[in-house]
């Protein structure tokens, strides 16, 4: 499938990016919200909802079996929960590997279906992330039913090379769960409409609310909730303003297919010359 052409180019999807303030190490209180606020958005005819990265238990020590167990336990409510409400979730949490390496890994969920699960390559090393976790090495590109779906999270980001892979693999739209701070909220807006602009789709990015310490240095970190969602040309069709709820706006999919006729991108990339560049280091 080449970049240009669209699955669902004429639907309107409704779609939701979902912020909270995510409570370290709570799995039960951090399930119960994202239950309300998935029903709250499913009720307001939502059909793609993106949660905060690590949104079961946040960043956090290891709590030991108990609290495995419950994250387990929190994605299997969540599974059902899309299926029940029909609805295409996406959010990180802990995957414990059976080597005893630690991923954060994204699950792609459709109506009580898992169609896929991407691990974060990119780790934030400024805050220890390196250490925690084993980096992914396989990027995601999955069928949905409003389209192809391509997943990064938070620090991803920052590097265009693995979302333009995404891009070249025919996705259609880039959900980005997040726990993005404060001090850095800028570059946060910068890409997501930089990297919707270049790969001409639209971005549905979920950043949580709230303060939480380090696990580096115990100091706060403040993260804004200012989740966005933004069209293939740009511009910025919703954002949220650090309260905790449901950010929502419509996607016209056809403005996908729209802007990549008016800016063959795809078509007029050289990946041929960009070979060469590799080559002659």
């Amino acid at each position: 499938m080449t970049p240009e052409k669209t699955v669902n180019a004429g639907k309107t999807v409704n779609a939701a990016a979902i912020q909270w303030d995510v409570k370290r190490g709570d799995v039960a209180v951090n399930l119960d919200t994202a239950v309300e606020l998935l029903e709250g958005a499913a009720q307001g005819g939502v059909e793609l909802a993106v949660l905060p990265e690590m949104w079961a238990s946040s960043f956090m020590v290891d709590g030991g079996a108990s609290v495995r167990d419950a994250i387990a336990d929190a994605e299997r409510r969540i599974t059902e929960l899309s299926g029940d409400l029909g609805l295409i979730v996406v959010g990180t949490n802990y995957e414990f590997a059976k080597d005893d390496r630690r991923y954060n890994r994204a699950l792609v969920l459709e109506r009580g279906v898992r169609l896929g699960a991407y691990r974060k390559m990119h780790l934030f090393s400024p805050q220890g992330e390196d250490r925690d976790f084993a980096g992914g090495e396989r990027p995601l590109v999955v069928d949905t039913q409003i389209g192809r779906m391509g997943v990064a999270i938070c620090y991803d980001l920052r590097f265009p090379e693995l979302i333009r892979h995404l891009y070249s693999e025919g996705a259609e739209l880039l959900v980005v769960p997040a726990q993005w701070p404060e001090p850095r909220e800028t570059h946060w807006r910068v890409l997501a409409r930089a990297r919707a602009i270049e790969n001409q789709w639209f971005v549905v990015a979920a950043n949580r609310c709230g303060v939480e310490a380090s696990l580096v240095n115990d100091r706060d970190i403040a993260y804004p909730g200012n989740s966005i969602i933004v069209d293939p040309a740009g511009n910025v069709l919703a954002a949220g303003n650090g309260t905790p709820g449901a950010v929502l706006a419509q996607l016209e999919l056809k403005e996908t297919a729209i802007v990549r006729r008016a800016i063959p991108v795809g078509k007029d990339r050289r990946p041929d010359v960009y070979a060469r560049f590799r080559s002659e280091r």
